[in-house]
């Protein structure tokens, strides 16, 4: 059986002609006045192809079916659609690509280019200063920076064209280095008027760098004449470290010059006091006591000296020397202190009275190959009001040794007994001076010796013996040290027990 498919329209049956009526009739051909028009001839045969079988289908589905049409089909208008949107996705990936890269392009390019622009003007304006200050060379150089930024810089390349030629003509005159001193030392001479010391040391100290043998002697006067006044503004300013400088520049120059000489040597002084502080509180108050005198506006060296007496003053009541840390606290209070120091001072005037009052006895020792030399003792800060020789267990015997050789190296050495003659081990004898100096206790052996060696600065000594709990045992013996290239530097000191 044929396959007809069933959307197919039914077909329409043919319309049966009308015979021809009017002029259509006359002229119709005889014998066809009954309307019937000549058969017409019958189409060629079309080719037959035997289309295969099926595998299922029997013999009668094998006849050629009736030849139909089909329907067009209609157009892919979902297709284009989609082909349309690719396209579309496609170009904006694409742009979203290259818009950013061109944009950071362009950007970028656009500050390169005002960089370039910027620096440009920069190197040229640094040049017009250079040129109006006329330092030519240094104008110069920074014209052609400023070209190497741009190129085809107008005003930049006008300007580098007239410095040059006008720097070659003068370069047929006088050589370059000799150019150069010059405007340093007009630069120079400019600072100094305007007393602008520091400019003017910068600008003298790199003439000399260029050309130090031209105009050395003007060159190096006016060098002095600043270093001096500028060490003289650094010391208005309390920055001594700089002032020193200076002045130490000043005298390398010129080691005659009076004022730069006298600053230094007050300068000195600064320093070693200051130095001194907390450490060595006598030679702090010395050097700054001796500057304050010469010049009391130096520096801050009131306020240093007032904290050197009241620093030594603290040492002294620590050693049991009333009188001296009395005094020391007063120079304090004369130079401005706390007034609330008035009560520790009054309390140290009453030591200071009693320790006069109630003096210990002096001991004179017995000197080997040379004359005694007087030695005193102080009151044992330690002992009981009722009087100082209450808790005195030690006494000293003293001795110097003049014909021993001194040769840098000084000691005190000697030995502690007891009354019947019999040496006393591990007893501690301190040793310190007014100026913080405090080794550790020095310790007598299984003979009853000791031995302090000393160096070769001179100075006063105290010498105690100490219990085992570090109170005095016992006055405390005050030793004049000549120093260790002095004869007499060997001095021995014997302790004994007392029953």
């Amino acid at each position: 059986m044929s396959f007809v498919p069933p959307d197919l329209p039914e077909p329409i049956a043919p319309r049966k002609p009308q015979p021809p009526r009017g002029r259509d009739r006359a002229l119709s051909a005889p014998g066809k006045a009954n309307g019937q028009l000549p058969p017409l001839p019958a189409p060629p045969p079309a080719p037959t192809v035997a289309a295969a079988p099926y595998e299922f289908q029997d013999s009668a589905a094998t006849a050629p079916a009736p030849a139909f049409h089909l329907p067009p089909a209609p157009p892919l208008v979902r297709n284009h659609l989609w082909a349309w949107l690719a396209m579309f996705a496609i170009a904006g990936m694409a742009l979203a690509f290259t818009i950013p890269f061109t944009l950071g392009v362009y950007f970028g390019n656009q500050d390169r280019q005002q960089f370039l622009a910027q620096q440009t003007i920069e190197h040229y304006q640094r040049a017009l200063a250079y040129e109006s200050e006329t330092y030519n060379e240094l104008a110069i150089a920074e014209l052609k920076l400023a070209l190497q930024y741009q190129p085809n810089y107008e005003p930049a390349r006008k300007k580098l064209q007239e410095l040059q030629a006008a720097s070659q003509v003068k370069s047929q005159v006088e050589p370059q280095d000799v150019a150069i001193a010059k405007q340093l030392l007009e630069g120079a001479q400019d600072a100094l008027t305007r007393q602008d010391w520091n400019d003017a040391i910068d600008l003298l100290e790199e003439l000399r760098r260029v050309k130090n043998d031209y105009a050395a002697a003007q060159v190096n006067a006016q060098l002095v004449t600043a270093y001096v006044n500028a060490g003289k503004q650094a010391l208005a300013a309390n920055d001594v470290e700089l002032a020193k400088r200076r002045f130490d520049a000043a005298l390398a120059l010129d080691p005659n010059h009076a004022e730069a000489r006298t600053l230094a040597d007050r300068t000195l002084l600064y320093f070693h006091g200051v130095q001194a502080l907390g450490a060595d509180w006598m030679n702090a108050v010395v050097s700054l006591e001796e500057l304050y005198a010469r010049d009391p506006n130096f520096a801050d060296v009131k306020q240093k000296l007032r904290a050197a007496h009241i620093g030594y003053s603290q040492v002294a009541t620590n050693q049991g020397a009333f009188c001296i840390a009395a005094r020391e606290l007063n120079a304090a209070l004369a130079l401005g202190a706390d007034a609330a120091l008035q009560t520790q001072v009054a309390a140290l005037n009453e030591n200071c009275k009693q320790a006069i009052l109630n003096p210990t006895p002096t001991f004179t020792p017995t000197v080997e190959g040379g004359e005694p030399i007087p030695i005193t003792v102080t009151p044992n800060p330690n002992a009981p009001t009722g009087g100082a020789s209450s808790a005195l267990l030690y006494t000293p015997q003293m001795r110097v040794r003049q014909n021993a050789q001194c040769s840098g190296t000084g000691d005190i050495k000697g030995a502690v007994k007891n009354a019947r003659g019999e040496p006393l081990s591990n007893i501690g004898i301190k040793i310190y001076n007014d100026f913080g100096y405090l080794p550790p206790y020095a310790r007598t052996d299984p003979a009853g010796e000791y031995e302090i060696v000393l160096g070769s600065d001179k100075g006063l000594f105290h010498l105690v013996v100490v219990d085992d709990f570090g109170s005095n045992a016992s006055a405390v013996l005050n030793v004049d040290y000549p120093g260790g290239n002095v004869q007499g530097c060997h001095i021995v000191v014997d302790w004994i027990r007392q029953p």
